[in-house]
């Protein structure tokens, strides 16, 4: 069956031309091209040959334009159908699609004639679409599977490689082109290793039948072998045998070896400051028969125009004298050499960045003896900005964080100590705490925790062959004084929490005095213990007053009814949270015209902020000139609140959890503003709302989810 040619059918052109009322008037002569479509199929089986339609091209033969084109010929035209054209030379084309890649179960077909159309006259053509691929199929034998526990292969030329592993049954197509078979075996014994071989000059229409044997059953698994190439002329079917010697010592024990220094990856920062040195030694008992260079990168094939792949042996002084200026030192090589050297330290200083950002090359040696059996080798160098370790700390008082950024992400480790110990403990640091940044380098964050406040430490961060080394101070846990609120005195009919000698808490006290009324007071009756401060809202001459309490100062009143105030007092500790007891009674909103809230019910605002100022922030009523507390405000390095319009019974206690806007930046001031009408800035709020504050207390504790 093998040399019987079969066909689906024969490439039909009857020429005819069908003179008409119309045509007679008409100058064009015309003429009338039946068509129908066909395959050769002898080196294909009938089930491949089925997968693509038929494309049918009709070109003028002077100019190759195309005038009628059929995508399936069989849906289009059909074996009936007529083409009508002016008479004239044309080339009938025919093919299958073609993607011009190799591909399994993908055969291309093609075939072209020359037919004339001419006036009154029946003529018949035939094309005959031929396979236009170079077929492989692959064969393992059992004696062959008994001795290698892995084998595959893999064969390729320039359009493509494709992988036969063990079940492989399809065959691949490729362009006709010199082919490539790389058979990859592992022996029982676990070594692996290839065997490359050429097949030149392959040609359309070629199937290659590739068999992979050991011929007989051997003393020894190891394995090495050659094609013994059979070719049927008639049919085009070439039988190829590799029969692997396995009996044989030097086959599959005796490969060539690369051993490169350093091997596998290699970090480098930008100039190569460190002067690491990468080399690669050759030996081969068998002999060298090639050795060769992949340069995979940008850099190599794009800046420098070096083409991918470079045979060492049979390279023309000019690539090797760009190797050369590259830093790749190439010795002479004789065929059959049996150990040479590369060395491409002088490569490692030249690599360079991209736009400031890292950059990958990736180089391959290639060492194949003189029985076909190679090995390959690659190592991949980063190149990194020249950017040492730089570390940020984030203190409190119990734990801190500790911030970097670092060239690289390779053996990154954290390390911390009491100054006064001898040995260090390491902080808990995982691969998903390593982030790269769009510039190339590597951030991470480790939180160290169960520190001993007012205490001295030395940390070191190690990332590759980078360390810093450097030390903190945890924080203290300072409380506000005069918190509790049992501290009062007055001065100028105008109570004030604490002393006047150490004056940190304020209100608008000193400006309602002024008019005969004070909204903050001393509560000595409905407390939670010793004293308490009472917010009450009130309206006096022409302004509401919104009862409230801040660290802070009253400046003084311009322009009758407007006040300056100096909000926040010097602080440097780095709390967690405000807590403390309150009571609140709202009523309804009957002054202002701030947001149009007239007849709502007021609601109450506590908050605190510890900012970075350099000095208190000058409040302004008539300018509202205000803190800003949004997260905009970077200025605000944690900030919490509480607002409620509730009405409440009785005391209930609050935490307000301070969310850190930014970890390692050190406040210099904090503020804590408590107000029984939320927009009382404003002059907006409820006569009638009063609320009731005691025991605030600053928090040090570790809540795990506010300090981002």
């Amino acid at each position: 069956m093998r040399n019987m040619k079969r066909y689906i059918g024969v490439l039909l052109f009857l020429l005819v031309f069908f003179p008409s009322c119309e045509e007679k008037d008409n100058l064009i002569e015309e003429g009338y091209l039946y068509v129908s479509t066909t395959k050769d199929l002898d080196v294909i089986t009938r089930s491949e040959a089925d997968v693509e339609p038929v494309s049918v091209a009709i070109c003028k033969a002077a100019t190759g334009d195309t005038v009628k084109f059929f995508e399936n010929y069989d849906k289009d035209l059909g074996a009936k159908g007529k083409v009508q054209l002016p008479v004239g030379l044309y080339h009938v084309k025919a093919g299958t699609k073609y993607a011009g890649k190799a591909a399994f179960d993908k055969p291309y077909y093609f075939g072209v004639d020359t037919i004339e159309v001419v006036k009154a006259t029946m003529k018949e053509a035939e094309v005959v679409c031929t396979l236009a691929n170079v077929k492989v199929t692959v064969k393992y034998s059992d004696l062959l599977k008994k001795f290698f526990t892995g084998y595959k292969v893999t064969v390729g030329n320039a359009s493509g490689e494709l992988i036969f592993d063990e079940e492989e049954v399809r065959a691949g197509y490729f362009t006709p082109s010199k082919l490539n078979v790389t058979l990859n075996l592992v022996n029982n014994d676990g070594t692996a290793y290839k065997i490359v071989k050429e097949l030149p000059n392959v040609k359309a229409r070629e199937h290659y039948r590739l068999n992979f044997s050991i011929g007989e059953e051997p003393d020894s698994p190891e394995a090495g072998g050659d094609f013994d190439i059979t070719v049927d002329e008639e049919t085009n079917d070439i039988e190829c045998t590799l029969k692997i010697p396995v009996f044989e010592d030097d086959f599959g024990r005796n490969m060539p070896k690369i051993v490169t220094t350093p091997d596998g990856e290699l970090n480098i920062k930008e100039t190569n400051p460190a002067n690491t040195q990468l080399s690669s030694a050759i030996t081969s008992k068998n002999g060298l028969q090639l050795l060769a260079l992949k340069l995979v990168s940008t850099y190599f094939n794009e800046t420098e125009g070096l083409p991918a792949y470079i045979d060492l042996m049979k390279m023309d002084d000019n690539v090797r004298s760009r190797l050369s200026g590259l830093g790749i030192s190439i010795p002479q090589l004789a065929e059959a050499a049996i150990e040479t050297n590369l060395d491409f330290s002088g490569l490692l200083s030249k690599l360079p960045l991209k736009d400031g950002k890292k950059t990958s090359h990736s180089i391959t040696v290639i060492a194949r003896d003189k029985l076909g059996q190679q090995v390959e080798d690659t190592v991949l160098i980063e190149v990194r900005p020249n950017v040492a370790v730089e570390t940020t700390v984030g203190v409190w008082s119990t734990f801190v964080y500790l911030s970097a950024t670092a060239g690289t992400n390779e053996n990154i480790a954290v390390y911390y100590k009491k100054q006064d110990d001898e040995s260090w403990m390491m902080a808990p640091l995982t691969p998903s705490d390593i982030k790269e940044t769009a510039d190339g380098d590597y951030i991470f964050s480790v939180k160290i925790k169960d520190l001993i406040k007012n205490t001295a430490y030395s940390y070191k961060v190690i990332a590759d062959r980078d360390e810093q080394e450097g030390s903190f101070q945890t924080g203290d846990e300072a409380q506000i004084p005069y918190s509790n609120f049992d501290s009062w005195y007055t001065k100028s009919k105008a109570q004030y929490v604490g002393t006047e000698s150490n004056h940190l808490w304020d209100s608008g006290n000193e400006g309602g005095a002024s008019f005969g009324f004070v909204p903050t007071t001393e509560e000595t009756t409905d407390v939670i213990k010793g004293s308490a401060a009472k917010l009450a809202s009130t309206y006096a001459v022409v302004k509401f007053a919104a009862g409230n309490l801040y660290t802070g100062d009253f400046v003084e009143l311009y322009q009758t009814t407007q006040a300056r105030l100096d909000f926040g007092i010097p602080y440097s500790c780095k709390p967690t949270a405000l807590k403390g007891y309150y009571k609140y009674s709202p009523g309804t909103i009957d002054k202002g015209s701030y947001l149009n809230l007239n007849g709502t019910v007021d609601s109450c605002h506590i908050y605190i902020a510890l900012c970075d100022w350099t000095k208190p922030f000058r409040v302004e009523t008539g300018s509202q000139t205000f803190v800003d507390l949004s997260v905009d405000n970077k200025s605000i390095i944690a900030f919490g609140e509480l607002k409620t319009n509730k009405k409440m019974e009785k005391y209930e206690q609050f935490r307000i959890d301070l969310e850190y806007r930014d970890k390692y930046r050190q406040p210099t001031y904090i503020l804590v503003v408590a107000s029984a009408s939320k927009y009382g800035d404003y002059f907006t709020g409820s006569t009638s709302s009063v609320l009731l504050i005691d025991e605030f207390e600053l928090l040090f504790d570790d809540p795990q989810d506010k300090i981002k």
